[in-house]
């Protein structure tokens, strides 16, 4: 598979990955920046949540929840140690 552009991160070419899944390995590639988590295959781009590959609408639902969650946890942090 030829290296393709982050769909993110038009300037950097993804990188070759292995992914383990449920169903065995599968090569993919991968964003080199490492807060994007973009990944590609022959499928087109997805992202993955919990171990799971998300693709679509679902992703970017997917990756909202996890920045919820993120700003849930540093509020409940910043609330315990009283800023």
């Amino acid at each position: 598979m030829t290296p393709s552009p982050c769909d993110k991160h038009k300037n950097l070419q993804m990188v070759p990955f292995r992914l383990e899944s449920p169903t065995g390995q599968k090569f993919v590639q991968v964003c080199p920046v490492p807060s994007c988590g973009r990944h590609h295959d022959n499928q087109g781009y997805f992202e993955v949540v919990e171990g799971q590959p998300v693709r679509g609408e679902n992703a970017v639902s997917a990756a909202n929840r996890i920045d919820s969650a993120t700003e849930k946890i540093l509020m409940t942090n910043g609330a315990q140690a009283g800023v």
